[in-house]
């Protein structure tokens, strides 16, 4: 299972980045972002050692709390 490199990586964070900037920096609830962990940890695209998503290389402890962000795969 190949991981996206670090310039797409850096993309990645920059694009989310400006999309938590201009959504006022919102955090999920406590619940929605367990349920968001929850289903990414039983996921085939997590790479358990980095605790990182394969398709967007993004960390996931990160993605699933911030408002303005979504599965790359629509799994939440």
């Amino acid at each position: 299972m190949s991981k996206p490199n670090l310039m797409i990586k850096t993309y990645n964070l920059l694009k989310a980045s400006y999309k938590r900037a201009k959504g006022g920096f919102e955090n999920v609830d406590i619940s929605t972002y367990y349920d968001r962990v929850h289903t990414c940890s039983r996921c085939d695209y997590l790479d358990h050692k980095d605790l990182e998503c394969t398709v967007c290389g993004c960390p996931i402890e990160t993605k699933a709390k911030w408002q303005t962000e979504n599965c790359p795969k629509n799994k939440w």
